[in-house]
């Protein structure tokens, strides 16, 4: 039979094409389906006809009615789409496929009850089902069943193991029971927090623990609710939000767009021809303090940015031109040390590019600014055992190079966020110490450093990644020409600030136009 001419898809039957439905309805019926398809991207109305014609002439094909409901669930008829696939899955009760998308159309409209319950449904039909399990978790999510579902992730892993084919296995599986296992973690702080009896907390962080001995994050969560239970300095977690409030009642909350990581990871290397060898940065993050309560992210703000700065951008990926240093190989001597080498370079080379990035705590003492190195002690903040601001300034500008800069996503005020030693308030620094001088931007002036939750960093880093990623290129009235430079990417990093909520304000000093990150194409 040729292909049925297009006025049968917008529903108008010649007297011969008729005779052929009423012979073999489902046959035509599938060639109108074949050709809505082809017909759904550019002509979506005479497509949803088209497909309602091919269900019409013929009810009795589940694949028919399924790609109906799909296609009005690909143009947004989301409500639609539900209802014929309830009554496809009256009908056809063993189709896997139209369950799982029945129950995912359920949790995007809110559904979470009968969306949890379609998909336990589907996945005992289907053991293995990654769409069904991924429905299940997160409608459990949202609903506030972590434990639930980090319980039947476990079990789901055990079968798996045990009889292949009959539960889960994949790196997503993996992620979604950190992802379990982080939310009980994260309601047991919560519960700290609000002043939960200290034993009651341990007997259910032991019972979790003697239930699930594998599970590295329930062993750190009860070895820190202990440690922070004797010692009120202690490192705590920064408290996470929970699906079950802040998750969109309705529609994909599977959104990952705001963690960089992926982003920073799947960033091409620039070519060789594009670095400089005469480019050096010392890159520090301290997320792990030995006696101080740290900020949170340091570590990951620096691993990324020097990720994005030696794939993207003019640096050399290497510990001759590039020095990275993460949590406790951060003491104030090799820190110090790291500071000079940047130093010398700039006096060897008068043209040299340098860089130094440091995320983490910093101490106000009046007249200087302190970094603190990761074995900082409380009780003697001096510069003898830290790095003074001050210093810095002077080293740096009494160079010749153009091209120097420091990045702090850092506070030195009184802010809860940047007091060091509670209870014992210090002089908050000058802002005129970061003014003068070479370059530099600093997280915060009068308020604390923001973090920025749902990207998982220090909201000055997060700015920051997200303008070398491109978005600053040109910004904010500029040309674009495929690089990232400093005063676009503080122009930037300023507006996103000052819309966080609540609002940051950090301090800016001469902008610079040294190149950051590459973001064009190869040339």
């Amino acid at each position: 039979m040729p292909i049925l001419p297009l006025l049968l898809l917008i529903g108008l039957l010649t007297s011969g094409v008729a005779e052929a439905v009423q012979s073999n309805p489902c046959a035509v019926a599938r060639e109108i389906e074949t050709k809505a398809i082809a017909l759904l991207d550019s002509k979506p109305d005479d497509a949803l006809k088209a497909f309602e014609n091919a269900h019409t002439i013929c009810p009795v094909d589940v694949v028919i009615g399924y790609n109906r409901g799909l296609a009005l669930h690909q143009v947004g008829k989301k409500q639609q789409a539900m209802e014929i696939w309830n009554k496809l899955h009256e009908e056809f009760p063993d189709h896997v496929k139209t369950i799982a998308n029945l129950a995912w159309t359920r949790f995007e409209l809110g559904d979470d009850h009968k969306a949890h319950l379609l998909a336990s449904e589907g996945f005992s039909k289907q053991p293995g089902n990654l769409a069904l399990a991924h429905t299940k978790l997160f409608a459990l999510f949202r609903r506030g069943n972590y434990l639930e579902a980090y319980d039947w992730i476990i079990r789901m892993i055990s079968q798996e193991k045990e009889e292949p084919g009959t539960g889960l296995k994949s790196d997503r599986v993996d992620h979604w029971r950190e992802m379990a296992a982080g939310f009980v973690s994260e309601t047991l702080w919560r519960q700290f927090r609000q002043g939960e009896r200290m034993d009651a907390l341990r007997q259910t962080i032991n019972l979790l623990v003697k239930e699930y001995p594998g599970e590295a994050v329930f062993v750190r969560t009860k070895d820190q609710l202990l440690l922070a239970y004797t010692d009120p300095e202690a490192e705590t977690p920064f408290p996470r939000p929970l699906p079950h409030e802040v998750w969109a009642k309705t529609g994909d909350v599977d959104d990952q767009t705001a963690i960089l990581d992926n982003r920073i990871n799947a960033q091409p290397q620039l070519a060789a021809w594009q670095k400089r060898a005469d480019a050096y940065a010392v890159v520090v993050g301290v997320s792990h303090y030995k006696r101080i309560r740290a900020r949170h992210f340091a570590d990951r703000d620096a691993t990324n940015f020097h990720r994005l700065l030696t794939r993207r951008g003019i640096f050399l990926d290497d510990a001759d031109h590039v020095k990275l240093r993460i949590n406790n190989a951060v003491d104030h001597q090799t820190l110090r040390q790291d500071l000079e080498w940047l130093i010398k370079q700039g006096q060897t080379n008068p043209n040299a590019t340098l860089l130094f990035y440091f995320s983490g705590l910093g101490f106000p003492t009046g007249q200087d600014a302190l970094l603190l190195p990761a074995n900082a002690q409380p009780e003697s903040l001096d510069s003898d055992r830290t790095i003074s601001m001050a210093w810095l300034q002077s080293a740096l500008s009494r160079l010749p190079n153009k091209d120097v800069v420091v990045l702090l996503d850092v506070c030195f005020n009184n802010t809860p966020e940047c007091i060091i030693r509670p209870g014992q308030p210090a002089t908050p620094a000058p802002r005129e110490l970061f003014l003068r001088g070479k370059p530099m931007a600093v997280a915060a002036d009068k308020r604390g450093a923001a973090i920025h939750g749902p990207g998982q960093q220090g909201a000055f880093t997060w700015h920051l990644l997200k303008a070398m990623l491109g978005e600053a290129d040109g910004f904010p009235i500029g040309k674009k020409d495929g690089w990232v430079d400093l005063a676009e990417a503080f122009a930037q990093i300023k507006v996103g600030l000052t819309q966080h909520n609540p609002p940051a304000d950090p301090i800016f000093s001469a902008p610079t136009q040294m190149r950051l990150t590459r973001t064009g194409g190869e040339q």
